[in-house]
């Protein structure tokens, strides 16, 4: 068989009688009004990227991208199978399909010696059959080999492997994977989908388990078709979700249930090796507890979200106030799941200069396509994580443009190449919206995904456990073997309001265990009284007598002396407050009052440290 290399040749003719020939040896073709088509058909009619030609030997097929048509020898189409001489018509332009140079090489007969065709000859005239070779006329041979090789040796990014071949396939087509969350309801492994993805609950994932049944939610084309995932047990371990229909057609209804099977032979398998399948995902859950330590409210509410941003690859805004660690969420979320290893690379958008951001981010070419190759954070967070911090601080245009360059990656396959976008902004996102520093538009793009972090005000149950863990941590970091913390001492950082949030509390963390000599336990007393905890707060605030009465204004004198003379009496009676109260001739709840609101320090510690002499 002649197996030389076929030049396809297309020729697009404009309205005026303009013609344009190509002649391209590749096995998928796109056209678009984009320059980063292979064919180029400039027209407000024509999408950047309008359709896709696929190659399998002498058969070619074209399929449309987000769901435009094409006018197929006058009959309006999304996808086809052309032939020599076929018109296609985008707009007001018209694309002709010549063929191949070489067309028909494939399934012609070889020529071979005299002897070897007089053989042929007698046995044809003997009756023998003759073989003809076919080729698969929907050209997904390709596609169910890649998902056989990705299966072959389970790891962690199968699933993201096998929906990039699935999308390549079927290019206008969202794709997701779908398993169990727990709860009841289904969560996406891996997906290319825009907006929710479909409600299937684990019961009426059980009903299609019988052999050669799948389901469909909606009606007409833009239903989404749902294909079971059944482990060799029977059971029903997941889904793939797919639409519109309208676009698979038989051969790629055919190519999803084939890879749904091939999925469920390996299915717990790519579970062993990927902790991203529901009830598998221990290690993330473990480093969750112990990076975010507690059992309030808005800490459960944050590991939650953590953990079910860990297994998708859309883009994600972690929200919070100044100083409650919002860049450090980001980083962690890069360490869960699947995504665990990939690089990372963080950007800081609230620069004043808007240029310097975007060189930052894209080099000194400016914004180009994701396909381009690019010199900055993103080309450098290829395959990884790109943390642009302080996004509400950016110019508006640059987040307009940014929300299309995000939304048009979305739409494009997961890949190796890709790039999860995480963004930090301000405590209400709405508001941001609201007040004109957050582009309603780049909103949008992380509205699916966002997780707010809690100041610390929200989870004071939670700083024991907290300041426990930093302890240990900042002593691995120098090096040293703190034994503990005082109780006095605790009790002294709970006391704090800690302005700065978390921020303040690593500074505060960093600055006992550097002063506390190997081996022993971080005391308040041998700190160095700095900055920010409660006795300078009490030390400071507490003034001379002589200073007090300098002024005659009452309304400052009054409340200074009392300052003074509670803290005095709380230093003498040693923080016992029944004590104090009676020597200072108020109730006990009248003293407690005036302890909050003169940020007095609790002298109860100055008993137990005599106790240890």
């Amino acid at each position: 068989m002649s197996m030389g290399v076929a030049m396809v040749l297309l020729a697009v003719e404009s309205e005026n009688g303009a013609v344009l020939n190509y002649r391209l040896d590749k096995s998928q073709i796109t056209v678009g009004s984009s320059s980063r088509n292979d064919v180029v058909v400039r027209s407000p009619a024509v999408a950047d990227r309008h359709l896709v030609m696929h190659r399998n030997g002498d058969v070619f097929t074209f399929v449309t991208v987000d769901r435009q048509t094409v006018v197929l020898n006058g009959e309006r189409r999304s996808r086809g199978v052309l032939y020599p001489g076929d018109r296609v018509r985008l707009g007001p332009m018209t694309l002709v399909f010549r063929g191949s140079e070489a067309g028909g090489a494939e399934g012609a007969p070889e020529e071979g010696p005299p002897e070897e065709t007089a053989g042929s000859s007698s046995a044809a005239e003997a009756g023998a059959p003759q073989m003809v070779f076919l080729s698969d006329p929907a050209g997904f041979a390709a596609t169910r080999s890649g998902v056989i090789a990705a299966l072959a040796t389970p790891h962690s990014d199968c699933f993201r492997t096998i929906i990039a071949l699935i999308r390549d396939a079927l290019p206008g087509v969202e794709v997701a994977m779908l398993a169990p969350d727990g709860s009841g309801g289904m969560a996406a492994l891996a997906s290319v989908w825009e907006g929710d993805l479909p409600r299937l609950s684990s019961a009426k994932l059980r009903d299609l388990t019988t052999p050669g049944r799948y389901a469909q939610l909606g009606t007409g084309g833009s239903a989404v078709v749902i294909f079971p995932v059944c482990a060799l047990d029977g059971e029903g371990v997941g889904a793939i979700a797919a639409r519109p229909a309208g676009m698979l057609g038989n051969e790629g209804a055919g190519l999803l249930g084939e890879t749904a099977r091939l999925l469920g032979l390996r299915w717990r398998e790519i579970g062993r090796a990927d902790t991203v399948v529901p009830g598998l995902n221990g290690d993330a859950r473990q480093t969750l507890g112990a990076r975010i330590p507690g059992t309030s409210q808005a800490v459960q509410v944050l590991r939650a979200g953590m953990l079910a941003a860990a297994v998708g690859d859309e883009p994600v805004l972690v929200c919070g106030g100044k100083g409650v660690g919002r860049t450090e969420m980001a980083r962690l979320l890069a360490t869960l799941g699947p995504g665990r290893g990939r690089p990372v690379a963080v950007v800081e958008g609230g620069a004043a200069d808007d240029g310097a951001v975007r060189r930052e981010l894209f080099g000194p070419g400016g914004i180009p396509s994701f396909a381009d190759r690019i010199e900055g954070a993103v080309d450098r967070a290829r395959g990884g994580v790109l943390i642009l911090r302080n996004a509400d601080r950016l110019a508006l245009p640059l987040q307009a443009e940014l929300a299309g360059l995000i939304s048009a990656q979305q739409r494009e396959p997961a890949g190796a190449g890709s790039v999860r976008w995480v963004v930090t902004c301000g405590e209400d996102p709405l508001a941001l919206v609201q007040q004109g520093k957050l582009e309603p538009a780049f909103f949008l793009v992380f509205s699916r995904r966002m997780l707010r972090v809690p100041r610390l005000a929200e989870r004071r149950e939670d700083l024991p456990l907290l300041i426990a863990g930093m302890l240990a941590r900042v002593a691995q970091e120098q090096g040293k073997n703190v034994r503990g913390i005082t109780l006095e001492c605790l009790n002294t950082l709970l006391a704090q309001p800690f302005p700065g949030e978390m921020a303040e509390l690593v500074e505060a963390i960093n600055r006992f265990v550097t002063a506390t000599p190997d081996g022993e336990m971080v005391r308040c007393e041998d700190l160095p009284v700095g900055g920010g905890d409660a006795v300078a707060r009490g030390a400071q605030a507490a003034t001379s007598l002589a200073d007090a009465l300098a002024s005659d204004n009452l309304k400052e004198i009054v409340p200074r002396v009392e300052q003074l003379v509670i803290d005095r009496v709380m230093r003498q009676v040693k923080g016992n407050q029944s004590k104090g109260a009676r020597a200072l001739g108020i109730s006990r709840g009248a003293l407690i009052a005036k302890l909050k609101e003169y940020a007095v320090p609790d002298y109860r510690f100055l008993r137990r440290r005599r106790g240890r002499a």
